[in-house]
């Protein structure tokens, strides 16, 4: 039973790059992880409530802590994972920093029912840790009650891919900046590609900047409140192509009975 698990998880894992890797962002058509394209390097300290995913050591994805005990994600990064194999890091700038940060093991992880693996509708997970996420910073961040429109510009961070070719994450944390976009727009630049459902909103540029492979499930925050979850789009910074997002308003009902349980 133990090789049969270890085995469905690479599988998983192998898809998820696969994905991701072939277009870019992860999405029905062209799946996978996200990254940071055109930010800039920052200090955890910047964004105190972003963590890093982890399986047997290895980061995986990003995610954002709503309270001392709960780490929102995306379900693409961790459905069909068993909370033993997860680990969630806080406190971190760097990757390879063995001794920073502050590392808690899972003890459930919760998707929606409404999830669609091909779609990505619904693209979100709540993490509940064994024991709570504190230390140097280490900070919590409130979930959106914001409202926005076309223009607006939101904050993505992460340890992504700097370049959509590149063969490696960012070591350091990056961050930055990228504007909304109607979904009008949106839809039409990507209805021969993938489906902009009702749980997503979309954000790029202005220039070449995006999320990448990597940035997959961290935070997109506008006003300070974690608005949006990293979840796919084709390709990095491809022009036309913006970044896709899990609206945390439309998932929102889903949190709060995760955090509930």
């Amino acid at each position: 039973m133990q090789t049969e698990s270890s085995l469905l998880v690479l599988l998983m894992l192998l898809l998820l790059l696969q994905l991701r890797t072939a277009n870019g962002k992860a999405g029905n058509n062209e799946a996978g992880n996200a990254r940071i394209l055109g930010g800039t390097p920052v200090d955890i300290s910047a964004v105190p409530y972003l963590v890093n995913l982890r399986i047997g050591g290895n980061f995986i994805c990003g995610g954002s802590l709503i309270t001392p005990t709960h780490v929102v994600t995306a379900a693409h990064c961790v459905k069909g994972v068993s909370a033993s194999r997860l680990q969630v890091v806080g406190g971190a700038t760097r990757l390879t920093d063995a001794t920073a940060g502050v590392r808690r093991n899972v003890a459930k992880v919760y998707t929606p029912k409404a999830y669609n693996i091909r779609t990505l509708h619904s693209d979100v997970a709540v993490l509940k840790l064994q024991s709570p996420l504190v230390g140097a910073n280490i900070e919590t961040i409130a979930l959106c009650n914001s409202s926005w429109e076309a223009g607006n510009l939101i904050r993505v961070s992460g340890w992504g891919k700097t370049a959509e070719k590149s063969n490696r994450v960012s070591q350091q944390v990056r961050s930055v900046e990228v504007a909304l976009i109607t979904r009008k727009s949106c839809m039409d630049q990507y209805k021969l590609r993938g489906t902009i459902g009702t749980t997503m909103f979309c954000a790029a540029g202005p220039g070449v900047k995006d999320a990448c492979e990597g940035d997959s499930g961290g935070p997109a925050v506008y006003q300070n409140q974690l608005c949006g979850i990293v979840s796919w789009g084709l390709g990095c910074g491809r022009r036309n192509y913006p970044g896709v997002y899990t609206s945390v308003k439309t998932v929102r009902s889903f949190i709060d009975k995760a955090l509930a349980l």
